[in-house]
């Protein structure tokens, strides 16, 4: 998240960056799925996504580089799978509850 952040505070960040930043996220992402447990409980990490995605959208309209689209793109991925995979694991736990009721 820190080479995202340098990145989007960077204005001398170049596209080959973006796109290297961007393919390690969506390798994250395709990852989420592996964790046993919740990855962002106090949703911390969500609030850091939407801030920067927030950066990337602004710098995006001022810039309209493609490869600014595809890091936000990118990090609204994993931002989704966190989310999704975290939603499951209390609806999974919250239905093991019931059977054992």
């Amino acid at each position: 998240m820190d080479a995202v952040t340098k990145a989007v505070e960077s204005g001398d960040s170049t596209a080959n960056t973006h796109v290297a930043l961007a393919q390690k996220i969506s390798d994250l992402a395709d990852m989420v799925g592996w964790a046993d447990g919740p990855i962002d409980p106090e949703r911390r990490l969500a609030d850091r996504f939407e801030t920067l995605m927030e950066s990337l959208r602004a710098r995006h309209v001022q810039t309209n580089e493609p490869s600014v689209a595809a890091l936000h793109d990118a990090l609204a991925q994993l931002h989704g799978a966190i989310d999704r995979h975290d939603r499951d694991l209390v609806v999974q736990r919250d239905a093991d509850e019931e059977d054992e009721e």
